[in-house]
């Protein structure tokens, strides 16, 4: 169990819980007044909370977890563990009652199958709300690019014209058209990753640290994501353009003069 509260780690040092110790973790949520860096009284001894996991691993809003020894010397009792067995997607009611059958009375059997079905149906139909309104958001994007750009093309086609009929060819007006494409592509990357970045970390901290106690982290993945997806938007958004005036034949572009 303590193993596993390693990747649930929100604060502190997990290491100086292990053997007998006077070293504790605690679940860190708004409701738990206990914080990292609390000394508290445990049958007569002084115990520091030296750590801090999210919840989801540990019942209990005020739990004070430490090792089995440290657990042994503070009540003295030697005949209390808990134990958890992780099934697989093949196990059986049958397999269920069998390992309940094993139990005896001095010991608590709790199924949490329906539970953990419950929360991981949940967790994939937000998971696709978000991704979905995110694929939304992007699709937006896209095509704003796009209009955006073909729209100013659009509205200085006297200007290319002229720029062809004194000699410039299609490469460089389609690399005039990239270079504001790729500008716009960028200063917008900088301006929105700079207000998201900073916007992410505020409702992060109100909506997620503050009720379970995960901590936040640049998203280097999502960042990287959405540079190239900026990038390869503003490529798509060149072609069409570039590719409508370069068929313009010159004389049609001297008669929009």
């Amino acid at each position: 169990m303590l193993d596993c509260a390693e990747d649930s780690l929100v604060q502190g040092n997990l290491s100086k819980i292990y053997g007998d110790s006077d070293k504790a973790m605690t679940v860190l949520n708004k409701d738990n007044p206990i914080k990292v860096g609390d000394i508290i009284q445990v049958a007569g001894q002084e115990i520091e909370v030296v750590c801090g996991i999210s919840s989801g691993l540990y019942p209990g809003e005020y739990s004070i977890i430490c090792s089995q020894e440290t657990f042994t010397r503070l009540t003295g009792e030697q005949n209390y563990s808990m134990i958890g067995i992780q099934l697989n997607r093949r196990a059986t009611d049958e397999t269920v009652k069998q390992i309940n059958s094993l139990t005896e009375s001095n010991v608590i059997f709790e199924d949490h199958r329906r539970r953990n079905q419950e929360d991981a149906s949940t967790y994939l139909a937000v998971k696709f709300l978000l991704y979905s309104f995110m694929a939304i958001i992007a699709m937006i994007t896209l095509f704003n690019i796009i209009n955006s750009i073909s729209m100013s093309v659009t509205a200085r086609i006297k200007q290319y014209g002229a720029m062809r009929a004194v000699g410039m060819d299609g490469e460089q007006l389609t690399r005039m058209i990239a270079t504001e494409a790729f500008t716009y592509a960028i200063s917008g990357l900088i301006v929105g990753s700079g207000i998201g970045i900073v916007l992410s970390r505020f409702l992060y901290v109100k909506l997620v640290t503050q009720f379970f106690g995960n901590q936040w982290s640049l998203p280097i993945v999502l960042i990287v994501i959405i540079v190239v997806f900026d990038i390869v938007s503003a490529a798509v958004a060149v072609y069409a353009p570039a590719k409508r005036i370069r068929n313009m034949p010159i004389t049609a572009t001297i008669n929009e003069l």
